[in-house]
């Protein structure tokens, strides 16, 4: 299981705007209250993409969770790296990663820091960053039944060149 990281961010660059996407992703360095432990943006994206989720837990984010879940654990043997960013303090966020056993590296940013940094209206916010940090795709607010989760998962597949994974079940239009 990942390390947990309960964390507050502290900013290296800004100026983004996520309304302009494949754009470079900020290079942003998050440390831990403790400055003990970084999560530099630029080096995780060196090393293939990131699922950047800005979240929280009430209960439309938390519905859709498992989704993002399912995400991690089909995509994470083949490179990708997801971090959720909780707008709640520390200890809430850590309360809640437990409870939820989240199996991704976790942040708390109760300033709403990384929000301002990519302009995020939206909660949650979802950034798929690829490989050499570009912007690949955002997609903002929260699908309950797991469409916004299978729209990323889409992309993560065609990012790794791997088939894509049905993390959702999609339902089609009537009559089709």
């Amino acid at each position: 299981m990942k390390k947990l990281l309960a964390a507050t961010a502290l900013l290296v660059l800004t100026g983004f705007s996520l309304a302009e996407e494949a754009r470079q992703a900020p290079k942003i360095v998050l440390q831990s209250p403790d400055g003990k432990q970084e999560v530099n943006l630029a080096k995780l994206t060196s090393e293939g993409p990131v699922l950047v989720r800005l979240t929280c837990a009430c209960s439309g984010c938390d519905q859709e969770l498992a989704y993002f879940q399912k995400l991690q654990a089909a995509y994470n043997g083949k490179g990708l790296q997801t971090i959720a960013v909780f707008r709640e303090k520390p200890e809430a966020a850590s309360s809640y990663a437990v409870k939820k056993d989240l199996k991704f590296t976790w942040l708390a940013d109760p300033k709403g820091d990384l929000w301002k940094t990519f302009d995020a209206k939206a909660m949650p916010t979802n950034i798929l960053i690829d490989r050499g940090g570009k912007v690949i795709k955002v997609v903002p607010g929260c699908t309950k039944d797991g469409k916004n989760a299978q729209t990323l998962s889409a992309e993560i597949a065609r990012l790794l060149g791997t088939p894509e994974v049905k993390v959702a079940e999609t339902k089609a239009a009537p009559g089709k």
